[in-house]
């Protein structure tokens, strides 16, 4: 198994915006809605279409484990509907008693990404981490997800406290090995 060096920033802020992002001009209905106790297969699908690009693998689990991690009292899970596909999603673990929330997971599906929508589904995000009296909302990114991640967490009011190194596996894709094979 391959490994990968990246470096990680924590990012946290302490009181939400005053106000939200609103929805991108783009002729099409927008809808951000909580799924709850989503399918495991649909998770797995949303999670490996953001992920696999940047060697995402913390839910990478058997079904039990996985399904603890998601399907608990602390998890809420929303997606962001452009006429009635999914286009986004974000995934929050609520902490109540440190009063904070954790934005686990975030992103566009690649087909949606340039239109604004990452502005508009992060501003729904970080609404919903306050929602439920956190006083903290936090979030890591890491030097493999998408270059924009950071300024967009940035500059939606998030500030780095910090940052380390981590190893992660490698994903590597059907297209990847086949992509090393015609070099």
């Amino acid at each position: 198994m391959r490994l990968l060096t990246t470096t990680v920033t924590s990012l946290d802020m302490c009181e939400p915006p005053r106000t939200e992002v609103p929805p991108p001009p783009c002729g099409e209905s927008l809808a951000v809605t909580r799924v709850r106790d989503i399918r495991l297969d649909s998770y797995r699908m949303l999670y490996r279409a953001l992920g696999d690009a940047h060697h995402w693998t913390s839910r990478l689990l058997p079904d039990e484990r996985l399904s603890r991690e998601i399907h608990n009292d602390s998890t809420r899970i929303f997606v962001l509907l452009c006429d009635e596909i999914v286009a986004g999603w974000f995934e929050i673990e609520m902490r109540p008693a440190l009063r904070e929330a954790r934005i686990v997971h975030f992103g566009i599906l690649p087909a949606y990404r340039g239109r604004g929508f990452a502005d508009y589904l992060l501003s729904k995000a970080i609404a919903a981490g306050f929602a439920e009296g956190a006083r903290r909302l936090t979030l890591e990114t890491n030097t493999l997800d998408h270059p924009a991640a950071l300024p967009l967490y940035r500059k939606h009011g998030f500030r780095p406290y910090a940052k380390r190194e981590v190893q992660t596996p490698a994903i590597e894709t059907a297209s990847r090995f086949a992509a090393k094979e015609t070099t």
